[in-house]
């Protein structure tokens, strides 16, 4: 928690306050509207939130990779990794939809992995379409997100009808409470507004050498360790291979996504951050030699603190 609160420290000291944009969900926009009196009050309350949600994602996923034992032995360095690549980069500390979503797909990751193993599935497959199907209201791109469901179900269960017959009523049963509530209140032209029209868009950011160097202190070090699990997990059980293969999936898919009517920046890339801590995590943990893997830590950690004097 130290150490967490130290990289984030900065951004306590100047509190950014979100802005919706055209991508945004309702849910997320009432929770900015919902937000702003307080915020206004103590703006701290942003940077605290975002604190929080950033925190708690860095131990729960942490807990979830060690449960799992996709490496030899336990260790604390997903966490670590988390906390630091989302320090890298400035938009990933403010609150934003994609920083909310990643809440959620931590929560519902274990259970697409103990799909393996659970041998009555159906209630399970309904939560998870349920809560890719909550992930629209937020953000409405992180739809696509239902592409790593699909994956999940054909890693870790075997083609049948059924389960992903309830799969796809978990995942519409959000949108038909929606609707319902819509006709209630007679407020049909909002169904209009809730889903914008996609077209693929390079982000809005300036490509100059400090995105380059943040950029290289993220996918350098992810590389490596993308390839060293990959060593890794050929030699181990189907499960830890197959739940490896889905972690490279979504890191794919969580780079996707923020191209489709991304106008924020480099922000909404937060969606990627949560598969990839883990590939930086293998770069940290399998090298004998630990030099490099310090060197690494240290320059990110000097990066950090000079994009915040710079800024100010």
């Amino acid at each position: 928690m130290f150490l967490g609160i130290l990289l984030k420290l900065p951004y306590f000291l100047a509190p950014v306050i979100p802005q919706a944009a055209a991508t945004d969900g309702f849910l997320y926009i009432r929770f900015l509207t919902w937000l702003q009196a307080p915020g206004n009050a103590a703006p701290f309350i942003y940077p605290l939130i975002a604190y929080i949600l950033l925190f708690t994602q860095a131990v729960t996923f942490n807990g979830l990779i060690n449960d799992l034992k996709l490496f030899p032995s336990p260790n604390y360095l997903i966490g670590f990794a988390y906390l630091l690549i989302t320090s890298t980069i400035p938009g990933w500390n403010t609150i934003s939809p994609a920083l909310i979503i990643n809440s959620i797909m931590v929560a519902i990751l274990p259970s697409m992995i103990g799909l393996y193993h659970n041998q009555k599935p159906k209630g399970l497959l309904f939560n998870i379409g349920f809560g890719f199907g909550i992930c629209s209201f937020i953000y409405f791109p992180s739809v696509y997100l239902i592409v790593l469901l699909i994956i999940a179900l054909a890693l870790f269960r075997p083609v049948q009808i059924t389960e992903w017959l309830v799969t796809i009523v978990g995942l519409l049963t959000p949108f038909y409470f929606l609707l319902v509530y819509f006709f209630v209140w007679d407020q049909w032209k909002q169904v209009y507004s809730i889903i914008p029209k996609h077209r693929l868009r390079l982000p809005d950011v300036q490509y100059n050498w400090p995105f380059w160097v943040s950029i290289s202190l993220l996918l350098f070090p992810a590389l490596i360790g993308l390839l060293l699990s990959l060593n890794y997990s050929s030699r181990m059980v189907a499960h830890i291979r197959k739940s490896w293969n889905l972690m490279l999936w979504y890191l794919g898919v969580g780079l996707f996504i923020p191209f489709i009517n991304n106008n924020a920046g480099l922000g909404h890339f937060i969606l990627a951050a949560v598969p990839m801590s883990i590939f930086i995590a293998a770069f940290y943990f399998y090298p004998r030699k630990k030099a490099f893997f310090e060197f690494i830590v240290w320059l990110s950690i000097v990066w950090i603190g000079w994009q915040f004097f710079s800024a100010g």
